[in-house]
C-alpha cells in the first residue's frame, strides 16, 4: 500500500493527483503511457475507487490525461518546445523566428491566418495609444506544430499604418512581419513584455483543443518604433503544457 505524504487540511484526492502530476512533469511517464486501472490504485493507497475517480478527474481537468476509453486511462503530455523571446525580433536570419525556432528542435510549424479590421477593446487601444474612434488591424494565427495546435499569436498594428501593405492580407509572411515594418521606416527597436498565467478563454479551448483547467501561458508585447511610438501590439497565447518561454539577459 502507498500512502501519499500527507499535509495537513489536503484532501486524500488532491495529494494523489499531485503525485501523478509530479511523475508526469518530471518526465518519469511519456505520453501514451497507460495508468494503472481505478480498482488497482484505490488498492495501492488504500482508498475508496470515489477518492480515485476524483483524483483522477482533477488530472484530466488539468490536462495531464486522455478521455478514458476501453483502453483505459493514458498519460497526454505532448513534445515541450522552447520558445527564446529574447531573439524573436532578431533582424539577422531574415526569416520567421518562432518558425526557426521549432523546426531547430525537430519540428515542423504551420500557421492559419485570418486579417481583420477591428474597433479595438482596451487593451489594444491603450497598448498602441490609438484615440477614440481609431480602428486597429489584427492578424488572427493559430500556430500549429506537426499538426497540433501549440499556440494562438495575434498582432494588433494601427490600422493607417500599416493598410494596404503585406500586412493586410491573411499571407504567410516568410520573412517575418518585423520586416515588412522595417522596409517601411517603422523598425521596432524596443519592447515591452508581460507574462502571466490564468485560466483559458473559450477561443482558447476552441482553437487550441485544451482542456478548460488547464492554464494557458498569457505573453503580451508592445513593440515601439525609433520615435518612441508603438507600432505593433502581439498577444500570444501558449498551452502551459507545451512550451517553455526563455529570455537571456546580459548585464
Amino acid at each position: 500500500m502507498t500512502t501519499p505524504t500527507a499535509a495537513t487540511g489536503v484532501p486524500a484526492y488532491v495529494r494523489i493527483a499531485a503525485e501523478w502530476s509530479e511523475r508526469i512533469d518530471s518526465g518519469q511517464l511519456k505520453h501514451g503511457d497507460p495508468l494503472p486501472t481505478r480498482e488497482e490504485l484505490a488498492e495501492q493507497y488504500g482508498v475508496s475507487k470515489t477518492v480515485i475517480r476524483d483524483a483522477l478527474g482533477l488530472l484530466h481537468q488539468a490536462g495531464y490525461l486522455e478521455a478514458a476509453t476501453r483502453r483505459g486511462t493514458h498519460v497526454y503530455r505532448l513534445p515541450r518546445y522552447e520558445l527564446p523571446m529574447y531573439v524573436l525580433e532578431a533582424d539577422d536570419r531574415g526569416r520567421d523566428a518562432f518558425e526557426d525556432a521549432v523546426r531547430s528542435q525537430g519540428g515542423r510549424p504551420y500557421q492559419h491566418i485570418r486579417v481583420e479590421t477591428v474597433a479595438p477593446g482596451p487593451d489594444v487601444a491603450k497598448a498602441l495609444q490609438l484615440a477614440d474612434g481609431e480602428l486597429s488591424l489584427v492578424r488572427l494565427r493559430v500556430r500549429t506544430i506537426d499538426g497540433t495546435p501549440y499556440c494562438i499569436a495575434d498582432s494588433y498594428f494601427p490600422y493607417e499604418l500599416v493598410k494596404g501593405t503585406e500586412l493586410a492580407k491573411p499571407d504567410n509572411i516568410a520573412r517575418g512581419g518585423r520586416h515588412v515594418l522595417r522596409e517601411m521606416g517603422m523598425e521596432m527597436v524596443k519592447h515591452r513584455d508581460v507574462i502571466r498565467s490564468r485560466r483559458p478563454h473559450a477561443r482558447e479551448i476552441g482553437e487550441l483543443g485544451i482542456s478548460h483547467g488547464l492554464d494557458v501561458i498569457r505573453h503580451e508585447r508592445i513593440s515601439y518604433a525609433a520615435d518612441g511610438r508603438p507600432v505593433r501590439f502581439m498577444a500570444s497565447s501558449f498551452p502551459s503544457d507545451r512550451w517553455e518561454l526563455t529570455y537571456e539577459v546580459e548585464k
